[in-house]
This record gives C-alpha cells, structure tokens and sequence, in this order.
C-alpha cells in the first residue's frame, strides 16, 4: 500500500512538472502572439496579423468571454449593447468561425451562477505574465463592458478587482483603469446618440455627405405639420408630426456637426 502512494505522489509530481513545463513553454513560444493581440486591442494596429497562439490563444479566448458573460448577467439581464460590445472584441481579436462559437460558447457559460472563473485567469496570468500590457488591457476591456449600460455597479466592480488582482494589476492601477471609464462612458453615449441620429434619417452611418440633406428634405417633407394639417388630420396626429419633425431636424444637425458640414 505505502509503496502504491509513493508511486502516485511520483506520478502526481511528474504530471506537475510536465505542466509547469508546457507554460514555461507558451510563454516563449508565443510571444509573437501577445505582440500582435496586444497591437489590435489597444488600437495601435487593429489590422496586425496574429500568428497561432497554441495554449495562450485558448486561454485568453476562454478568459475573455467567460468574464464579459458573468459581468453581463450581473445586474439580471443582457443588453443588446452588452452582445454588440462583445461581438465588437470577437472581430477585434480576428477570431475565425470556430473560434466565434467557442467565443459565443463561453460567454453563455459565464452567465450561468455556478461558472467559476478564477482557475482560468491564473492559467492565463501564467502565459501573459501578471502585470504585463495584455493583463492591463483584459481589465479594460471588461471594464468598458461593465459600463457599457451606463453605471459601473459596485457587484461588478469588486467582482472585476479580484480579477484584475489574479493578474497582477494593483490596486491603484485599477482605480486609475476606472477613473478613465468617465471618459469612455460619456463617448460611448455620443457614439449610442449618433447612431440614432443616423437612424432617424433612415442613414447608413458610412453614407456619402451629399446624401444626408437630400434624406433631410424627403424625411421633412413626409413628416411637416404644416403639409399634415392641409391633409385634415386629428390634433393627436399633428402633435406626433411635430414631435417627429424636431427629431428628424435635432438628428441632422447632430450629423451634420460631427461631419462638420453646414446644415
């Protein structure tokens, strides 16, 4: 029996060594990859090549999406600007399409109560190294997703300083991370008003400057009070007009004052 436990505990430290190995071995082998991943989600390069990432690939696509669901179903519910800020990281990150169900995959995971995630981000500390770039931009990236309906709910933000403290970033580089989310949230509402404005001018937001008045002018000329109340409508029906004119008018000028394009 005595000489059957020594036998596990050799296999056991064997096993341990051989994995102690393998992450020495993701760390050299794929440095290329954490260049090029850090190079796209920072912004330096968003179109930077990514080689094979082997185990650190896998480990930073789990990571990734296991957080940003658990961070979504936090307050209850998952928004759709939650799902397009993830899909945003899944194109950002040049994932193909199988990586996208594992990606999609993960993120349904960690919505469920039971997942446990910090296992996987001390894998994943151990092979972009704590405190490095990489570590620093996963806590931004979900950060940013955490505000992404607005308030940064203090359930969120404990639950992502343990995250951040498995990777080796500091308290105060945290606080820092989430002093600059005032700033991200605000051009994250600019950039959710725009896209309206564009929707009310039934728009594309790539359309060419010329097209913008011209759907002003057909849009104007379909919803005016004035051409409504030659039509005998009800009081109701006027009021609606209106209300829909001045948000057809606020959303040109919107448009044409981020284009920088006299209305």
């Amino acid at each position: 029996m005595l000489g059957r436990r020594r036998g596990l505990e050799k296999l056991m430290l064997l096993c341990l060594g051989i994995s102690e190995n393998l992450f020495m071995l993701a760390i050299f082998l794929h440095r290329s990859y954490r260049t090029a991943i850090s190079d796209r989600l920072d912004g330096t390069n968003p179109n930077a090549k990514i080689p094979r990432g082997g185990q650190t690939q896998q480990l930073l696509l789990e990571a990734m999406f296991l957080v940003m669901g658990k961070v979504a179903k936090m307050d209850g519910c998952v928004s759709s600007a939650e799902i397009k800020y993830a899909s945003s990281i899944i194109q950002l990150m040049g994932l193909n399409s199988d990586e996208r169900k594992k990606a999609i995959n993960y993120f349904e995971q960690g919505k469920r109560p039971v997942t446990e995630v910090s296992s996987c981000i001390l894998k994943l500390a151990r092979v972009i190294g704590k405190k490095s770039n990489l570590a620093k931009l996963f806590i931004i990236i979900q950060c940013r997703h955490a505000v992404i309906k607005g308030d940064f709910w203090l359930k969120e933000k404990i639950f992502l300083r343990s995250v951040a403290e498995m990777l080796g970033i500091q308290k105060s580089q945290f606080n820092d991370i989430c002093e600059e989310l005032v700033t991200y949230r605000e051009a994250s509402k600019s950039d959710s008003f725009l896209d309206n404005a564009y929707r009310v001018l039934q728009l594309e937001c790539d359309v060419e400057d010329r097209e913008i008045r011209r759907a002003y002018l057909r849009m104007m000329s379909r919803y005016h009070p004035d051409k409504l109340l030659r039509e005998n409508l009800t009081k109701e029906s006027v009021r609606k007009a209106q209300e829909k004119s001045t948000a057809i008018r606020n959303a040109y000028e919107a448009v044409c004052g981020f284009r920088k394009i006299r209305a």
